[in-house]
């Protein structure tokens, strides 16, 4: 073959291989020149094959037991260090080789080679090509052979470049699955970090709940108590024939009319000295003596009826055991109403206690978010309710399609992180309406600023249910107003917030395909949380 076609021969492989990244691929094409340069003749070019675990022909037909080659072979382990090509005489004749000759020549024997050219990295054979003898007799010539040496070190380039692609990418994905799966680690450590989270603020809101029940309850015991001490003085009485039945059914009229007032004036100390003497001195007569007046009036002011004229004749002409009588029957009366009062707290707190503590994983439900922020206001009370003042400005809103749970946890976390914020004291202002967002939120303050400004490019007109709670703490400063939403960072001392609740109200506004508005300045933070009314 002449020059100028084997030198155009190798343009056109250099140019063809060097694009390549799969060594098998390469190895391939290696033996489709070699094939087509050398077609007189039988070539054989040997890869490492995996699954194998051996060098093996690339041309499938040509595979056999007999032409596997292993990787510890001593003529492959010698021809790794090698920069040459070889020949059958070359360890026939040469006395240099005659430590390898005996592997050498059982390798040409083998494989029937004539010729054979490694092709090395790293004093390692990465493939190895081998050319048998021509049929003819024919020896190749010095041509051939460079142009043999040629190709060898174009491909070593190439199968180089082949492979450390292939490692490069082993690696990805070694490193895709090392991030799937730290990923996953992060995943449940947060899913854990907000569990933890929400059973810490679970142990406040029990305890607070718990002090809350423990009122109305302390209110029943006691009025039960005083309830069945004067239903057995009342009893007794009658029992005794100590209440003849016109005057019990005077009082007991008149403990009726008393039972429908609905206000009890209250006195200060001042006032309920000076109108005590003044009812003491009206009270006593020939049929009261002072110190029994003094009870009677006693009795009056604490049960706001000393306004009451008709009870103050009471007070002046009936005798001790039928007023005893009116005090039993006024005090049953008023422990009742007191029992009453006190179990609908408990009920009120129960019910929203159940609302509250909605399953995460309950289903969607229509519902109506004002009903959501007062059974979490009724959960929180026992935090909010010595110093802190709820200002409730609400708008008639369409019902929304929502996970009632995940709600009731940003409406807990906002107003937890509110209190902290006021320290207790201030003013929590909670602003509900129905809008169209276009102009209503500030772009800049929207946490989701992309999507939301495309969306208020194409449906200016959906509505959206706006929720917005304010407190007058003292602001967030501009420096830390970017970091609020990342995980775990707080402002709380050590302890007392993992910095997760801010974040989770992100995921679970989004999650419901809504965007979240978030300003703040001294004596004054906000966040608005905007869920459409549609959500489909």
């Amino acid at each position: 073959m002449r020059n100028g076609s084997l030198s155009l021969k190798r343009r056109q492989y250099q140019k063809s291989i060097i694009s390549l990244l799969s060594i098998e691929e390469a190895i391939a094409r290696v033996q489709e020149l070699i094939d087509e340069i050398f077609s007189d003749t039988q070539s054989i070019v040997l890869y490492w094959n995996d699954t194998a675990g051996a060098f093996i022909p690339v041309k499938p037909e040509n595979r056999s037991e007999r032409l596997k080659f292993r990787i510890f072979d001593d003529f492959m382990l010698w021809l790794g260090e090698q920069d040459r090509i070889f020949s059958r005489n070359d360890f026939t004749q040469n006395k240099r080789f005659a430590q390898i000759r005996d592997a050498a020549i059982e390798f040409f024997d083998i494989t029937g080679a004539q010729i054979v050219v490694p092709f090395n990295l790293n004093k390692s054979v990465l493939a190895l090509l081998y050319l048998v003898a021509r049929a003819d007799g024919r020896k190749y010539t010095q041509k051939e052979l460079r142009f043999l040496l040629e190709i060898r070190d174009i491909t070593t380039v190439s199968l180089s470049n082949a492979a450390l692609y292939e490692r490069l990418h082993a690696m990805l994905y070694h490193l895709e699955e090392k991030v799937k799966e730290r990923t996953s680690e992060l995943q449940n450590a947060q899913a854990q970090l907000i569990q933890q989270e929400k059973m810490a603020s679970l142990g406040v809101m029990v305890a607070g709940i718990a002090h809350e029940i423990n009122t109305p309850t302390s209110v029943v015991s006691g009025a039960t108590e005083n309830l069945s001490s004067n239903l057995q003085f009342i009893i007794a009485e009658i029992v005794n024939g100590r209440i003849s039945p016109e005057p019990l059914r005077n009082l007991l009229s008149e403990a009726q009319r008393i039972r429908e007032r609905s206000e009890i004036p209250l006195l200060s100390a001042t006032e309920k000295f000076s109108l005590g003497r003044s009812l003491t001195r009206t009270v006593t007569n020939a049929r009261v003596a002072e110190d029994e007046a003094k009870a009677r009036v006693d009795f009056l002011l604490d049960m706001g009826l000393h306004a009451d004229t008709s009870v103050i004749e009471i007070a002046r002409t009936v005798s001790n055991q039928e007023f005893l009588s009116f005090r039993a029957l006024v005090n049953i009366d008023k422990n009742m109403r007191n029992m009453r009062f006190a179990l609908s707290s408990i009920l009120n707190i129960v019910k929203a206690l159940k609302h509250y503590s909605h399953r995460d994983q309950a289903e969607a439900e229509n519902i109506d978010v004002r009903e959501g922020i007062e059974n979490t206001l009724t959960v929180f009370h026992n935090q909010i309710k010595h110093g802190i003042v709820v200002e409730r400005n609400y708008e008639p809103v369409s019902r929304i399609t929502c996970n009632p749970g995940e709600l009731n946890q940003i409406y807990s976390n906002l107003i937890v992180n509110s209190v902290h914020a006021m320290k207790g004291k201030g003013t929590l202002s909670i602003t509900i309406r129905e809008r169209s967002l276009d102009g209503v939120l500030d772009v800049k303050n929207v946490q989701d600023e992309k999507n939301f400004e495309s969306m208020l490019g194409r449906a200016e007109s959906n509505r959206y249910v706006l929720i917005t709670l304010s407190d007058s703490g003292p602001g967030i400063p501009k420096e830390l107003q970017t970091k609020i939403f990342d995980p775990f960072f707080t402002t709380k001392a050590p302890g007392e917030g993992t910095g997760l609740g801010l974040g989770i109200i992100r995921n679970v506004v989004m999650k419901h395909h809504g965007y979240l508005a978030f300003a703040s300045e001294p004596g004054k933070t906000s966040f608005t949380l905007a869920l459409p009314v549609d959500a489909t």
